[in-house]
């Protein structure tokens, strides 16, 4: 039980001295990049003064962490809500909820989605490629199909979607 008791203290001495020698440093340069790993895409930028914390050390690179405030209502929990993001669909359309509700049964049954929106269609465009719509955003569609799209899971399939074209079957496909 000594043992034990020794080595808690020892970690337990090991951990404060860890984060209480946390370095603080300053940006010292007009403005600085912010990437999201070295070398790695531009996230944003720290202006001079900007006080960081060393959290770790790469040969020419450190990573911080620093404290600030951002207004409530410039966040959100929903990836999906964040300006540029996009999704990739493909659809079946047609012009029965009947039809829309026979075709999820082929897909449940096995069938490939791709050659559903190829045989059952009616919108040729994207039904001759297998059901491909592309990469979209919000605003970019109609209403009831983006609530759809964007509740959707990457693979997965909704279920009967009604808009003024007609009745969708959705795959999210990114």
């Amino acid at each position: 039980m000594k043992k034990l008791g020794w080595l808690v203290v020892l970690i337990l001495s090991f951990s404060i001295k860890t984060f209480s020698q946390q370095e603080d440093l300053y940006v010292k340069v007009e403005k600085e990049n912010v990437r999201i790993a070295p070398q790695g895409k531009k996230i944003g930028e720290f202006l001079a003064g900007t006080n960081l914390k060393v959290l770790e050390r790469q040969s020419n690179w450190v990573k911080v962490q620093f404290t600030g405030w951002i207004w409530a209502e410039s966040l959100t929990s929903d990836p999906t809500e964040v300006r540029g993001f996009a999704v990739r669909a493909s659809h079946i359309l047609v012009k029965t909820e009947e039809e829309a509700t026979n075709i999820i049964q082929q897909i449940i049954n096995g069938t490939d989605f791709e050659e559903l929106a190829q045989q059952y269609s009616i919108d040729r465009a994207s039904g001759s490629k297998g059901g491909d719509l592309g990469v979209f955003g919000r605003g970019d569609l109609r209403p009831e199909f983006e609530e759809a799209v964007f509740r959707l899971k990457v693979g997965a399939i909704s279920g009967v979607v009604n808009t003024d074209l007609g009745y969708h079957i959705i795959k999210r496909t990114k």
